[in-house]
């Protein structure tokens, strides 16, 4: 056999024998992100709660609309204005949806079977060392007993905080356009409007301790 015959044979039997590049191993962060999108995906192929989750959308995104409808004129969110002028514009806006959702009631966003896949969404997250680190937090960032109206259209009370939403809590959830968020007072979860300061629903006993 020839010389370059040899050399041939020889760089095909180490190609053959060379090992297939593997994927770049995923952070821990890029799983949980990954595996909150499985979760809240609204393709029935991936996930069984598809429907109530694409329903869900559908209602928050029709909330966000009506918001940026209102958000004008006096009740304008500027960023360059004094703390009064921040308090009026929030006020102006607030009595904006105030008076349109005038007719709003629980479970308008929230809808039916939304408490129930929250809830099964949710459960895994509470379990073990990293549930008991989200209960922790939700317990320390907590307003004072007594203080939030659980009422759509209610005002969060003035000077109390809003509790953060646990990371891990959040990714398992649907996420929210501006300016809505999740939060949770004891074991109730919310959604805060948090350009006006109004509860535009809740969800009562959401969170399983």
């Amino acid at each position: 056999m020839k010389a370059s015959s040899l050399v041939l044979v020889a760089i095909l039997t180490i190609g053959c024998n060379t090992p297939a590049t593997q994927p770049p191993a995923q952070t821990p962060a890029e799983q949980a992100r990954k595996a909150g999108e499985i979760k809240t995906s609204t393709d029935p192929a991936v996930n069984p709660n598809a429907a109530v989750i694409a329903d869900f959308k559908a209602r928050v995104e029709k909330y966000a609309d009506l918001h940026k409808d209102l958000a004008k004129g006096a009740a304008k969110q500027k960023d360059d204005v004094s703390a009064e002028q921040v308090s009026a514009q929030k006020a102006a806006l607030a009595a904006k949806i105030q008076a349109a959702r005038a007719g709003a009631k629980q479970g308008d966003v929230f809808g039916p079977e939304t408490r129930q896949t929250f809830r099964r969404l949710l459960a895994p997250e509470l379990k073990g060392e990293e549930g008991r680190d989200a209960k922790a937090i939700i317990k320390d960032d907590a307003p004072a007993p007594g203080t939030v109206a659980f009422k759509v259209n209610a005002k969060y009370p003035e000077g109390q905080p809003k509790p953060t939403m646990p990371a891990n809590l959040l990714l398992n959830l649907p996420p929210l356009p501006e300016p809505l968020e999740y939060r949770v007072v004891g074991q109730h979860l919310l959604l805060l409007d948090t350009a006006a300061d109004l509860v535009v629903d809740y969800m009562l006993n959401v969170i399983v301790t």
